[in-house]
This record gives structure tokens, C-alpha cells and sequence, in this order.
């Protein structure tokens, strides 16, 4: 749980517990009516999201000109490269697919077999013992 202390009008050190329930931290329900909804502050509280958002800006900036120089420069070979990884994987996973099938058909059959054994040795009404 946060403390809400302050300096200011409501003295050294006060804890600030009147706030609107949905609006800003700190707010307090004093004012005229009908002003609950502002907050003196939000250009602080914008800035401060505008800020910490920047480098994660900066970061997407560069790669896009990255991708675009790398584009310009080499695009055509780095995406017969790409086709080719893709392949690759696509292959792969075709592979992995037909070796899942087979253990699959695999798994049926021995249950068959297993169910066909459990037939064979159970027991047959035409000789019970007497």
C-alpha cells in the first residue's frame, strides 16, 4: 500500500485518504462541485508516459531504417535466403508430421493387437468346466 504524503496546505507529512475512486492518485475530494474530474497534474502524468515511451520509439525508428536500408541494399538475396530457411522449416515440420502419423498408426496397431489377444485368451462358452 502506497503513502500518500505530502508537504503543503494539509500540513507536514499528512496523509491524503479523500481521492474519487477511478480518478488520479492524490486526488482529493475537496473543490466546487462538478470538478472532480480534473487533475491539475495530467501534463506531468502525460509527460512522464511520453518519456518513458521515447526510447521504445527510437528503438522501432531504427529498425525500420534499418529494414529499409538492409532492403534497398541486399533485399532480394535476404529474402531468397529467408525462402530457403522457410523451406527448411516447412520441410521439417512435414517430416515431424509423417513420423507422428506413423507412430500414431503404430499405436492402433498394437492396440488392435493387444485387443485381438485379449479376445484369443478369453475364455469360451462352449468349454466351461464341467
Amino acid at each position: 500500500m502506497q503513502d500518500h504524503r505530502r508537504e503543503g496546505p494539509e500540513g507536514p507529512g499528512e496523509r491524503r485518504d479523500e481521492r474519487h475512486e477511478g480518478h488520479g492518485e492524490g486526488r482529493r475530494a475537496e473543490g466546487p462541485e462538478g470538478t472532480d474530474f480534473l487533475d491539475l497534474e495530467v501534463s506531468k502524468v502525460l509527460y512522464s508516459e511520453a518519456a518513458a515511451l521515447t526510447r521504445a520509439a527510437a528503438r522501432e525508428i531504427l529498425k525500420d531504417a534499418i529494414k529499409e536500408r538492409l532492403r534497398a541494399r541486399l533485399g532480394p538475396r535476404l529474402e531468397a535466403i529467408a525462402r530457403l530457411a522457410a523451406d527448411e522449416l516447412a520441410d521439417d515440420i512435414e517430416a515431424n508430421l509423417a513420423v507422428e502419423s506413423i507412430v500414431e498408426g503404430r499405436k492402433h496397431a498394437r492396440a488392435a493387437r493387444e485387443e485381438a489377444i485379449r479376445k484369443a485368451l478369453a475364455p469360451m462358452p462352449e468349454h466351461t468346466k464341467e
